[in-house]
């Protein structure tokens, strides 16, 4: 049964979201030009490389503009059904005192190819967003965190009745996954200033219910992924926007059947650079950064989706290489956008695909979650 603080609220007026989200994309584009809204300051020893605490890092941190807390996974039912799911808990700034946490929703139904979404955007305001000492929440979405690598999380969108997800996360804490050095992950080598804090929890072994369209499905089998990034400290030169109209990036998380975890990006913007970086971890726990310019290739092929929906195309078939592995990445169905524009401003595709190739000679098979997120 859904938690039922999620669902003896009042429901807010559609023009007040609105007018919050006009409000959000406001200080999104004044804070990328430098001029905008403030966070309260961050302690200067968060800037550099840091040592996680658990589960203390797992919640939003003080002084940063841009953090989010993000779960995927690809799950079988009991009722026969494969879903991939997405909840995204995001929080931004308006002036250095309220904060606004929007949040993104998906269910993607694997064998009839729907994706189903849903978004909210709430202020801090009032308790019905914000953080305390074992949970993160937003109106009609939660995370809490019950140990160092353990999580609830639930999402039931008064709006879309029939429709949400309530799963219990769990894993060992030396599954936890930094990337970069300490956590620091580079967005650029040109300019080393651009980064961010950094870490993954792959392989969170999952139970639950999802419900779509009214028809509550019991998680069989299947793990799913928590990645947590916060970038852009006040008052320092990384105080940059990674939201920003002139920043676009690829991301992709792997769990490969062999045991290996993989996560990569690229890194651009508008004057064509293009950065590539990655983390490795072998199926017995070895970890590669793969920060350097010729570690890592991933690179799209020629053809594109166009939505019908936003008129976007993107590039849904990639190739990721290195010197370890050779992985084909190509998309479980192509109806996978997620239009954010009522919450956070954005487009993006954030879909399940499938993997295949060879690691160290061996053919592998596996699953992940890849986002296309365009120039704006």
């Amino acid at each position: 049964m859904p938690f039922q603080f999620l669902t003896n609220k009042v429901a807010r007026p559609q023009r007040f979201s609105r007018i919050l989200s006009l409000v959000l994309f406001s200080s999104i584009l004044l804070i990328s030009s430098g001029n905008g809204f403030s966070a309260p300051k961050a302690d200067p020893k968060e800037t550099q490389g840091k040592s996680f605490k658990f589960p203390q890092d797992h919640f939003f941190h003080k002084g940063y503009r841009v953090e989010w807390c993000y779960f995927i996974g690809i799950l079988d039912t009991e009722e026969g059904k494969e879903l991939g799911y997405e909840l995204s808990f995001f929080r931004a700034y308006l002036g250095p005192k309220v904060a606004l946490y929007p949040v993104h929703f998906a269910i993607s139904d694997l064998e009839d190819e729907k994706h189903k979404i849903s978004q909210t955007i709430e202020r801090e305001l009032g308790g019905v967003a914000g953080q305390d000492k074992s949970n993160l929440w937003s109106g009609d979405y939660r995370m809490e965190v019950t140990g160092p690598a353990d999580f609830r999380i639930s999402a039931f969108p008064r709006t879309d009745s029939g429709f949400g997800l309530e799963l219990e996360l769990s894993t060992k804490s030396k599954n936890i996954l930094t990337h970069g050095k300490n956590g620091k992950s580079l967005k650029s080598r040109k300019n080393p200033k651009f980064f961010s804090h950094y870490y993954s929890i792959p392989r969170l072994e999952t139970k639950g219910s999802l419900y779509l369209e009214g028809k509550e499905y019991h998680v069989k089998s299947g793990t799913s992924w928590m990645d947590h990034e916060w970038s852009s400290p006040e008052g320092t030169e990384a105080a940059f926007d990674l939201s920003s109209k002139d920043i676009s990036w690829d991301w992709i998380c792997i769990q490969m059947e062999d045991g290996s975890d993989i996560m990569a990006f690229n890194f651009k913007n508008r004057s064509g650079d293009i950065e590539t970086f990655g983390t490795f971890r072998s199926p017995e726990g070895k970890v590669i950064s793969l920060e350097n310019e010729n570690d890592l290739k991933f690179v799209p092929e020629d053809k594109t989706w166009k939505s019908d929906l936003t008129g976007n195309s993107y590039k849904l078939r990639w190739k990721l290489i290195s010197e370890r592995f050779n992985l084909n990445i190509s998309p479980r169905f192509e109806e996978q956008e997620f239009d954010a524009r009522s919450s956070t401003g954005l487009i993006y595709w954030e879909g399940a695909v499938k993997v295949g190739g060879d690691i160290e000679g061996k053919s592998v098979k596996g699953k992940g979650y890849l986002e296309l997120k365009p120039f704006r």
